[in-house]
Order: C-alpha cells, then sequence, then structure tokens
C-alpha cells in the first residue's frame, strides 16, 4: 500500500533571489533550493529574513545545497539593526512593557519572539544599546517597546530579529550581552547571552 503522506518543516533564515536561483540559509546552517519560486511573495526580496515552511523534493542535490525543497509559504520576518539611544530618539523608542516568549541568539542575529496588547496603533520594537564606545568584553541591551498609547484590547504575539553585527570587535571572538526588557506585571528580563562571531 502506497504512503502518500509528506512530512513538513519550517525554518528561519535568509533568503538569496537571484536570476538564476532562491536559495534561503536557514540559522540551523542549511542551504535549501527552492524548486518553486514562484511561492515566493512578491514583497520578499534579495537577503530578506524569512520563516518558510517547505516540504523536500527528492532530487539530486546540487552542490553547495543541503535541500531542495517545495515551499508552501514564506513570511518576512522584521529586520532591524541595534539602535543607539539617544535624546533625540528616546521618546520613539518608549519604554512599555511586552512579553517575552523566546530570545535565541544564531549566527549574527537575536530573534525574539514577545507578544504586547494593542488595537489600532502601529506599535514598535527595538534593541538598543546606550551611548558610548561599545565595550568589548560586555555590551548591556536593553528591549524596548512603544505602544504609542494605544489600547489594550488585542493580545498580539509577534517576531523580529535583530542584526548584531555592529557589535563586533577586533579584541576577542565574542563579546557578552547583557539584555534587559521590562515585563508585564512589573517584571523585569535579565539574561546575558554569549555572541560568538
Amino acid at each position: 500500500m502506497k504512503n502518500d503522506q509528506v512530512d513538513y518543516y519550517s525554518a528561519l533564515g535568509t533568503i538569496s533571489i537571484t536570476k538564476d536561483s532562491t536559495i534561503i540559509s536557514s540559522d540551523e546552517g542549511n542551504r535549501l533550493l527552492v524548486s518553486n519560486p514562484q511561492s515566493i511573495g512578491a514583497a520578499i526580496v534579495d537577503k530578506d529574513r524569512v520563516i518558510a515552511n517547505f516540504s523536500l523534493v527528492n532530487k539530486t542535490l546540487p552542490a553547495g545545497i543541503d535541500y531542495v525543497v517545495n515551499v508552501t509559504s514564506c513570511d518576512k520576518i522584521l529586520f532591524k539593526p541595534v539602535v543607539e539611544l539617544t535624546t533625540a530618539n528616546k521618546d520613539s523608542i518608549g519604554n512599555d512593557e511586552l512579553g517575552i516568549n523566546s530570545i535565541q541568539l544564531v549566527k549574527d542575529y537575536l530573534n525574539l519572539s514577545f507578544t504586547f496588547y494593542g488595537n489600532t496603533q502601529k506599535h514598535y520594537i527595538n534593541l538598543i544599546r546606550f551611548p558610548g564606545t561599545i565595550r568589548t568584553d560586555t555590551v548591556d541591551l536593553e528591549i524596548r517597546h512603544n505602544n504609542n498609547n494605544d489600547n489594550t484590547l488585542t493580545y498580539t504575539i509577534a517576531f523580529v530579529s535583530f542584526d548584531l553585527k555592529s557589535l563586533r570587535n577586533t579584541v576577542a571572538d565574542s563579546v557578552i550581552l547583557r539584555i534587559k526588557a521590562k515585563e508585564f506585571n512589573n517584571l523585569t528580563l535579565q539574561k546575558n547571552y554569549t555572541y560568538k562571531y
């Protein structure tokens, strides 16, 4: 009896779109060649961060490719740099509470899943560092949320990926990131992560 069951997978990574190929370089270190590039929406462009859902294609692997995949959906992920906090941007950065679901450091990225309450206003999320020279041993960072004085009617889960490359230094091959966030119920998240580059 033939088994027609198809297994589906998902991956977070960076997409490379050229005239000849569409490849997703996953944060786990795999290179996925997309067999159906027409499935990638027009809003997604080269070097975007994406989450893709896919099945595997039983096909001979080209050089440098770990899997050939058939993408069933591909969503663009908010991708932002680390922002230096200044007097000019302090108000727009905000410091409203949020919920931290998970923080993951992979390669040069800090991937953050978070929750907030809102309604009709646009919310902003940033990873900030404080003014001055970036230290070469430990960097203090804060996750900042600006709710734009929105009504707290709807519970929303969101995801963002931050680019950590600006925190690199030439003195060592890693730096400790001390990350802080203002959570719900007057709680404060404080965790240390090693960013190795």
